[in-house]
């Protein structure tokens, strides 16, 4: 671990520098707003209602009762990432769930998509963003 001032590691006394403050502070922000935006998504297919949600499941060729687990995750992981609990096993769902939109719906689209059907752009930035929550965990001093 380097202690050289400015580092973003902790310096002699044990405390955080400024860059390390700052790096904490920018991990914490975007493990939030990546939960916001899984609660988000959660909470606005529970609003459709779980019989058009299980209908579309149906229709792209997934089975319909994967949209309770789906909707369940998307709900309790995003608010884990929220709050900073048991984060590292709620990324890993959450990153699941974009492999799967990626691999089962999107990737025929492309990236960006094509002729007004969505890429999978925005999965595959969710999914990685999850996959370093995954690794890197709640965040803070270790």
């Amino acid at each position: 671990m380097s202690r050289h001032k400015g580092s973003g590691e902790a310096g002699a006394a044990g405390v955080l520098t400024w860059r390390g403050q700052l790096e904490q502070a920018a991990y914490t922000l975007l493990r939030i707003v990546t939960g916001l935006v899984f609660w988000a998504h959660g909470l606005a297919k529970w609003k459709q209602g779980m019989g058009s949600v299980t209908e579309w499941f149906g229709s792209v060729g997934l089975p319909e009762w994967l949209a309770y687990p789906v909707i369940a995750i998307e709900l309790a992981g995003g608010m884990a990432l929220i709050l900073g609990v048991a984060t590292r096993y709620a990324a890993g769902a959450l990153a699941v769930i974009m492999a799967g939109a990626i691999l089962t719906v999107k990737w025929q689209n492309g990236l960006i998509g094509e002729a007004g059907k969505k890429g999978y752009e925005l999965d595959l930035l969710l999914m990685a963003i999850t996959l370093y929550v995954a690794a890197k965990g709640r965040g803070g001093r270790t």
